[in-house]
This record gives structure tokens, C-alpha cells and sequence, in this order.
């Protein structure tokens, strides 16, 4: 008979402490392997995001890899990029505390409704500036994709979750001929191994997501994983303004140039990147005006609201 799961590692209830620091407050979320609460860290008096490892007997290689994520963000302290508070064991449930966030993914925010050029522009631009943080203190994230990109309620995109990170500061934990990432998202050379991984693959994820935000889909779609990787790999991507004809030209050669098969032949840096996304700026402006003139007035907006003392104004 199988031994039933001990308490240690069934899921938290409100009231109930990890660690004798971090008393759970709410159910935030799961997803792959952890679960996320919101929780009070009694020794700062703040509110913090306790993100727990669901699995109870996770091998050594995947604790490894979800407490490498506090390692990859100590060295990261920037305003795009989810900050990272503690690491711990409470039993056997491993853990980690981060930054309390007040919004949705991007993931989520595209089930949502599409995003208009200017806020497209506005949440690439703070990923690429996280990524330039990020790769200029040789942390390479690898798994660049809406769900690792949360958007707060004051509209500024930080890039979280660096479980998969590769850097100089800390040793990896990758088997050697394993495929870490999602296949959705993933460059060509993180599926065949060569060339090495680089700040140019972190850039072609951002390329899909870009991809996904002007028209609203994936560049490559498989439902298997491993023909859907190799489309990456042999596979041109439709042109942006195919899907979407009223995407400004220069969105679309910034979009096809970070989803190149060579590394060489993408941008060289998440700092050229910037300079490329600065300049689409006048583009966003002009194309968001031009949709919205098309587009047809509210029924409330013929009509102005009685004003303070009663009348139409």
C-alpha cells in the first residue's frame, strides 16, 4: 500500500508558517512545478510571493535548479526584473520568497485582448532592458515567454523566473545533451545544441513573443514538442504584416531580424535591440491614432453626461 503523503508537503493554509518566518495569507497560483501563495515575512512585516515546490520528492537536479533562481537573482537588482528575496527547506518542502506583484502575466493579458502598438512597444522595451541587465552580468534566462513576463498594474513588465538561468556566477545544473526550455519559444541552437546558448537566444524568444503580440499568434504551431522545436530549426516564420497588414513595415523587420536561424544575424545585443525599439516609437503613435480614427465611436461618446448641475454642458 502506498504510504499516504506526510503534512509536511500537502499544500499551506492561511494562518499556517514555513519556516517560522513566512505565515500564509492566500492561494495565489500553481503551475509546472510550484505552487505560489501570498504570505506575511513576520521578520520584515511585509507581504511576499511564497513560491513552493509541489513536488514532494523532487530529484536533486530540479531543487537545484528552482533554488539556482535566488542565486541568478541576487546578482540581478533592476526594476524590470522580479526581485528575489530568501531561499529555504521547511521539512521537505523547499521554498523561495519574492517580490508580492499587483497585476497579470502577459500570457494572461493576451487571452485578454490585443495589445495596442504602443503598449506592445512599451513591454518589449522593458524586457529588452531587463535582458541587457541581465546578459551584461553574464546571466543568460533561456526561457523567455509570457508566463516568465508579468505586467503590474502600473504597467511596468518584470521579467521573472530564472529556475532555467545559465550565468558565470553559478554552476549549472543541466545534464549534459539535455533540452531545457519551451519549445514554443525556443532558438534553433537551443534545440540542436550548436552554437552554444547566448545572449542572442534569450533575444530570439523575445522575437516570438513579439511575433505573438503584433499578430496575435505563434510564428511556428505543432502539437508535439519535438516537430514544433525543428520548425524553429528549418522553418521561416510567415511575415508579421501577412497576418496583420496594418502593422507599420519597420515593426516587421525588427520581428523577422531577432527570429534569424544564425545567432550572428540577429541583433548583436539587447542594447542594439533597444536602439531598434526606440526608433519604432513615432511608427506606434501614428499606427494606434490611425487605428483608432477607423475605428467606430461608443454609442455613449454621442451623447456628453449631464454635468454637475443637471444640464447637458
Amino acid at each position: 500500500m502506498v504510504p499516504a503523503p506526510s503534512s509536511v508537503v500537502r499544500g499551506l493554509v492561511p494562518g499556517q508558517t514555513v519556516a517560522q518566518r513566512y505565515r500564509v495569507e492566500r492561494w495565489l497560483g500553481a503551475g509546472g512545478s510550484s505552487t505560489v501563495y501570498e504570505a506575511t515575512d513576520l521578520h520584515q512585516d511585509m507581504r511576499v510571493a511564497l513560491k513552493v515546490l509541489a513536488v514532494p520528492h523532487a530529484d536533486a537536479a530540479m531543487v537545484a535548479r528552482f533554488r539556482q533562481e535566488v542565486e541568478h537573482a541576487r546578482a540581478l537588482e533592476h526594476v524590470n526584473i522580479l526581485r528575489v528575496f530568501d531561499a529555504g527547506v521547511d521539512g521537505e518542502r523547499h521554498f523561495l520568497t519574492v517580490e508580492l506583484l499587483d497585476g497579470v502575466d502577459l500570457r494572461q493579458r493576451l487571452l485578454e485582448r490585443r495589445a495596442t502598438l504602443a503598449e506592445a512597444l512599451r513591454w518589449l522595451t522593458h524586457a529588452t532592458v531587463a535582458l541587457e541587465h541581465a546578459h551584461g552580468r553574464g546571466v543568460l534566462h533561456r526561457d523567455v515567454k509570457p508566463a516568465n513576463l508579468f505586467i503590474t498594474r502600473t504597467g511596468v513588465l518584470k521579467l521573472m523566473d530564472f529556475g532555467l538561468a545559465k550565468s558565470t556566477h553559478v554552476m549549472g545544473t543541466t545534464a549534459q545533451g539535455a533540452v531545457l526550455g519551451t519549445p514554443e519559444y525556443m532558438a534553433p541552437e537551443q534545440v540542436t545544441g550548436n552554437p552554444a546558448v547566448s545572449p542572442a537566444t534569450d533575444l530570439y524568444a523575445l522575437g516570438v513573443v513579439a511575433y505573438e503580440l503584433f499578430t496575435g499568434q505563434l510564428p511556428f504551431r505543432h502539437p508535439e514538442p519535438v516537430p514544433l522545436m525543428f520548425l524553429h530549426v528549418q522553418e521561416r516564420p510567415v511575415p508579421p504584416r501577412t497576418l496583420r497588414p496594418a502593422l507599420p513595415e519597420p515593426f516587421e523587420r525588427v520581428v523577422l531580424r531577432l527570429l534569424e536561424k544564425r545567432p550572428d544575424d540577429r541583433y548583436r545585443s539587447a542594447a542594439e535591440l533597444r536602439t531598434a525599439l526606440a526608433k519604432l516609437w513615432p511608427h506606434a503613435l501614428n499606427g494606434d491614432a490611425s487605428v483608432a480614427a477607423r475605428a467606430p465611436a461608443p454609442p455613449l461618446a454621442r451623447a456628453r453626461a449631464p454635468g454637475p448641475g443637471g444640464g447637458t454642458g
